[in-house]
């Protein structure tokens, strides 16, 4: 029944994707062109600063090249300090806070395996969660079968100005969504610091600072993020279906997930498995045609051998420094591929999401009538 269940709701993903493309992505143009053109300025604006903080005869700004995150700036001691060459691989591997394990060779390549999952924190393309609410509703009149009524037309402008009513609600939501989800990181951050402080004046603190850096700490954190994004994650819908306030609308979601948590869970670990495996094998593909015309990219050819490649798909991420940062229409070029790749996957979360809700809205009912 679980394996129906499963591949019912995979092939209904994929349906509704194909069936509505042109739609989802008029709806998501706007804020797409806008975070795309915030992450460049983020980009640029990243490279600037670091040249002001760290003296240029000591440290140079490189180029950081992977599937993972496309490419930002880093630094990097000059080369002819010759204590920064690599001679051997150095390889690191842990379990804690989660399984990963890192290979890198002379000349800067590093190949990774991990849990990873794709995520909007700390980027502009955070913004492309603005866009859940008005493809749940345009998923939601698809899935009720309403797109039949002529009077409500399902353009992507008859969503945005469907949305627009709640405009500030999904702005203040989305906002919320980010900040709860992250709590964790901000607690430990924020008691990291503080404890820091305070052992300066009163030594004896140092043994809450050890505490702190426990590694079973790192695990509690994200324990928390899975358990408060699984918790919250039907927020968008309980938002833009319903009458709800802000907080409301997180209370509701946590209403309809209690039951189902853990089935929940293990859909959003598989979805979120596939996006990452998928968009490294997408972008290591764009970063191997981008070398073929771009000199300055022939050091990520080579590290994208067929073999590396084919371990992309079991999870694998390659990483690069170059020796210096790309031109800027390079650049600008990958981190367009990156925010169109990001955006692709967020019709995907709302199908899914909306789907879920309907099924747990449903539940519900049936066993109120019972």
């Amino acid at each position: 029944m679980a394996d129906n269940q499963g591949s019912n709701l995979a092939k209904t993903i994929f349906t509704q994707y194909q069936d509505n493309f042109g739609v989802f992505w008029r709806i998501m143009l706007p804020i797409v062109m806008l975070a795309v053109v915030l992450e460049v300025v983020v980009f640029f604006q990243s490279v600037t600063r670091i040249d002001a903080t760290f003296q240029e005869d000591v440290y140079t700004v490189v180029g950081n090249v992977n599937t993972i995150s496309g490419v930002y700036p880093t630094i990097s001691l000059p080369k002819k300090d010759a204590s920064a060459e690599v001679s051997e691989p150095v390889v690191s591997w842990g379990i804690l806070p989660v399984p990963y394990f890192t290979s890198t060779e002379h000349g800067g390549i590093t190949w990774l395996w991990g849990l990873n999952f794709r995520s909007l924190d700390d980027s502009p393309l955070v913004l492309l969660l603005l866009t859940l609410c008005p493809l749940s509703l345009a998923i939601a009149r698809i899935s009720r079968g309403s797109t039949s009524d002529e009077s409500v037309p399902l353009t992507a402008h008859d969503m945005w100005r469907s949305t627009g009513h709640k405009a500030l609600a999904v702005f203040g939501a989305a906002l919320l969504f980010v900040l709860v989800v992250d709590v964790g990181s901000y607690l430990h951050i924020t008691m990291n610091i503080a404890v820091s402080w305070l052992t300066e004046a009163y030594q004896p603190l140092y043994r809450v600072s050890d505490w702190l850096a426990h590694p079973y700490v790192y695990v509690l954190i994200p324990l928390l993020r899975c358990y408060l994004l699984v918790t919250l994650s039907l927020y968008n819908l309980c938002l833009i279906l319903e009458n709800n306030s802000i907080v409301g609308v997180f209370r509701r979601s946590h209403a309809l997930v209690s039951g189902a948590r853990l089935r929940f869970f293990g859909i959003y670990l598989l979805t979120g498995w596939v996006a990452s495996v998928m968009t490294s094998v997408v972008f290591g593909a764009v970063l191997l045609a981008f070398s073929v015309f771009i000199p300055d990219l022939a050091q990520v050819r080579d590290a994208l051998s067929p073999l590396r490649f084919l371990m992309l798909f079991i999870g694998g991420d390659i990483e690069v420094v170059l020796p210096q940062l790309l031109s800027v229409p390079v650049t600008v070029a990958i981190l367009i591929v990156k925010g169109l790749i990001a955006a692709f996957w967020v019709p995907v979360w709302a199908i899914l999401t909306t789907h879920l809700y309907f099924q747990r809205v449903d539940a519900m009912k049936e066993a109120i009538e019972l």
